[in-house]
């Protein structure tokens, strides 16, 4: 239970270094562009597309570093095709509930939504529907669910699926750190933070299944094409 505890530590420090280090970056570049600063840190697509990159960036480097060549332990390799594709549409029927479940409790404010114009909303697809994705489940489910399930294996066995200690801890982890950006969008920050924690749980078991950070990877990025797709169907206020 030691190392667990230890790996504990270790996965939420090395965590908030990588996010600390990622703000620190997305600061340094809108301080050389001053006009825009304003716009970049209110507007959660912009902000994101400068800090996304350096966590996937400082999690594959920390990942790579403990693995000591054992890449498939952290989640690289891969699952059945018959798998990943009843994974993925368990996990589209989940989005779709979850985030129309959401959206009815607390619709999203509207500077949360993507852009009317199509350039914008191809920018706002990438950055979000794909690049978030990939980065937070490398940090979340590739680095911390598997540094803690690496240590120590501790889970709770569902049936068909099995919930680990690590795929709690770090769907919590990341369900909290929605909570910053919840407040600072004029979001019901409860709704954000559970929506994320269930989306977290979800992928994470999903790891814990199959082995292969892919299918997190897929999980995450329909969660945030559902919310995608809703956004663009909301009239825009000129």
């Amino acid at each position: 239970m030691i190392e667990w505890l230890i790996a504990l530590v270790i996965g939420i420090v090395i965590s908030m270094v990588i996010y600390a280090a990622s703000f620190a970056v997305m600061v340094a570049v809108v301080k050389k562009r001053k006009s825009e600063a304003n716009v970049t840190l209110t507007n959660p697509w912009m902000t994101s597309a400068i800090v996304s990159p350096v966590v996937l960036c400082l999690s594959l480097l920390v990942i790579f570093l403990l693995s000591m060549g054992m890449l498939p332990l952290w989640g690289f390799q891969l699952f059945t095709f018959e798998g990943m594709v009843l994974l993925s549409v368990i996990g589209i029927i989940a989005a779709i509930v979850v985030v129309l479940v959401s959206e009815h409790i607390s619709p999203t404010p509207e500077k949360m939504n993507p852009p009317s114009d199509r350039r914008g909303r191809i920018i706002f697809f990438v950055v979000i529907v794909l690049l978030a994705s990939i980065a937070e489940e490398m940090l979340f489910r590739g680095f911390l669910q598997n540094i803690l399930d690496n240590a120590l294996l501790l889970a709770l066995d569902m049936g068909w699926f099995s919930i680990t200690g690590g795929a709690i801890v770090s769907a919590i982890v990341f369900g909290m750190i929605h909570i910053a950006p919840a407040k600072q969008m004029g979001s019901s920050v409860p709704v954000l933070v559970i929506s994320a924690a269930i989306l977290g749980l979800i992928a994470g078991i999903f790891l814990t299944f199959s082995g292969s950070i892919i299918l997190p990877i897929i999980v995450h990025i329909e969660f945030n094409l559902v919310g995608f797709i809703l956004g663009t169907r909301k009239p825009q206020n000129k």
